[in-house]
């Protein structure tokens, strides 16, 4: 329930703050006094939009706070999937600068918009005459069979499956979809597969046989180095290499026994003997078996020019890339050669999952169609209550021939408000005076339904007087029993039924007229009430008159 608004510098309020309570509270004040000004920052504060428009003239920011006792409505889950801590008390606040700037907090953690506005709907339902209009949609009707019938569980187990269902067709049309454009290129992701699965393309080919066409273009130049190389180590001319270390190695030999260094110095000659050997014997190798091949040449060049080519067809630079373009292919005719089964697969599975939502959809039917006659007779008997002596209530049903979140049920609310004018669409038959004691008593029938903290009735009492106007506030104080009733009325017997009085007021405050608020002593109502009831000069008979309203 709201149990604190606090409202700065928002469009002829300066400062203000009213601490709410459990019941009827009703918000009286003349016409022009503020009253939609109060309704205005409340709005804000719960996400509607507003600009800097509404900044109290010369000031540079509004700010409005609302805070919420919320313990027992079950919001933890709302708080957690947004990150918010949670409280009991949820307090909320709302800043718009001069520059146009807005800001939102819950439990003073900023928050956009859209979150800010998704808690509003879950801590407060302001209607007021322009949202008598919503009796007239399908939505808000079947809303109301739904609350009488007390479908909540049948609800809730029927939209579990619901999801199922349009998850598994979504996957279907998608897979569908798919199927129908891999199979028209089908035989073009054939083409490119098959091209590509005939190269037989192996990772590490391309670097492999670009060194190899390299060492090949310059065979001559390796043969002659080779050759060159060989012949300085190892040949039959004495002015080898070899045959220099190995006189080396002979005349250190003979000085060695009286000259130890020489000693170390063959040995070191020696190793480097050996390893010239091994090392002319391996060029020797090279020279014989290095020869030029004009064929290897040409199947290299012809291997690296397919690669090269497809490549470029390809759009890629590597053969793994191609490899990899390959085997995404061949997943995509996968698919089409598959997708047949999995499309029948798909459809047999959702077959089973249609079965079990509509064996869920025909239970709520059968128990709103079970509820509507309870449904009617009650409705007929509130509209009494409120002065609608004569009317005729019933409900059409109609079914749908695609599931929705809420069954395969239409429904339209026929109404009649005179004995002798048939049952016709609300929304052609009723007056506006009609259509808000009607949503007054359908809002009835949610109330004892649903878990909403607060509900705020802004002036749809507008058309009604006299007994019936009575009649009316009785129906608000019904309401006030299952949960917290804002009322603003310009009604005095409907302010009569409050369980606590305000009223917005005009004031000069520095030369410049502002709005306020406060609550109501009981001798403050009874003025305010006998002001209602005769005007700004209070006679006698309308304190009595007041005081015989309050029961005082």
């Amino acid at each position: 329930m709201l149990l604190r608004l606090k409202i700065s510098n928002y469009a002829l309020i300066s400062q203000t703050q009213i601490s709410f309570k459990d019941g009827l509270t009703v918000i009286t004040g003349e016409t022009g006094a503020g009253k939609s000004i109060l309704m205005g920052a409340l709005s804000m504060v719960m996400g509607a939009r507003a600009d800097s428009s509404v900044i109290k003239q010369g000031e540079k920011k509004t700010v409005v706070e609302a805070d919420f006792d919320i313990h027992n409505y079950n919001l933890k889950q709302f708080f957690e999937e947004n990150d918010l801590d949670y409280d009991d008390i949820a307090l909320i606040r709302r800043e718009i600068s001069d520059s146009g700037k807005s800001r939102a907090f819950i439990n003073d953690t900023p928050v956009n918009l859209n979150t800010l506005k998704e808690l509003g709907t879950l801590l407060i339902d302001i209607h007021s005459q322009h949202q008598t209009l919503e009796i007239s949609s399908e939505e808000f009707q079947l809303s109301i069979v739904d609350a009488f019938a007390k479908n909540k569980d049948l609800l809730e187990d029927y939209k579990i499956v619901f999801g199922d269902y349009r998850k598994k067709s979504a996957e279907l049309s998608k897979l569908e979809k798919q199927a129908l454009e891999s199979k028209k290129e089908s035989e073009y992701l054939h083409f490119r597969y098959d091209e590509l699965a005939k190269a037989n393309l192996q990772e590490g080919e391309q670097k492999e046989l670009e060194d190899e066409l390299d060492m090949l273009t310059h065979n001559e130049d390796i043969k002659t180095a080779i050759s060159t190389a060989s012949n300085l180590i190892i040949s039959a001319d004495e002015a080898t290499v070899l045959e220099k270390l190995k006189e080396s190695k002979t005349e250190l030999h003979k000085i060695s026994s009286y000259y130890p260094k020489a000693l170390e110095l063959y040995s070191r000659i020696d190793s480097v003997y050996i390893e010239l050997q091994d090392i002319g014997r391996e060029l020797s190798n090279l020279d014989e078996n290095t020869e030029y091949s004009p064929e290897r040449l040409e199947t290299v060049n012809s291997r690296l020019t397919t690669i090269y080519n497809l490549e470029k067809k390809h759009g890629v630079k590597t053969v793994e890339e191609l490899i990899s373009e390959r085997d995404s292919l061949k997943a995509q005719l996968d698919l089409v050669e598959n997708s047949d089964e999995r499309i029948s697969d798909l459809k047999k599975e959702l077959s089973k999952i249609v079965a079990v939502l509509k064996e869920k959809a025909d239970k709520i039917t059968e128990s709103r169609r079970a509820s509507v006659q309870g449904l009617k007779n009650e409705i007929v008997e509130l509209l009494s209550s409120v002065g609608i002596n004569d009317a005729k209530f019933d409900v059409e049903f109609s079914e749908l021939k695609e599931f929705l979140p809420e069954g395969l049920d239409r429904v339209r609310f026929m109404f009649s408000a005179n004995k002798n004018v048939a049952l016709s669409d609300l929304s052609k038959t009723a007056s506006g005076g009609e259509l808000s004691r009607l949503m007054l008593c359908l809002k009835y029938i949610l109330s004892r339904s649903t878990k909403l903290p607060t509900i705020i009735f802004d002036e749809i009492d507008t058309g009604i007087s006299g007994d019936v106007a009575g009649k009316t506030g009785q129906m608000f104080k019904k309401i006030a029993g299952f949960m917290q009733v804002i009322c603003i009325t310009h009604l005095p017997q409907v302010a009569s039924k409050g369980d606590n009085h305000f009223k917005v007021f005009k004031h000069e405050e520095n030369g410049a007229i502002r709005s306020d608020i406060r609550e109501l002593t009981m001798d403050e109502r009874v003025n305010e009430i006998a002001g209602m009831l005769s005007g700004e000069k209070i006679s006698q008979a309308a304190l009595d008159n007041a005081k015989e309203l309050l029961g005082v």
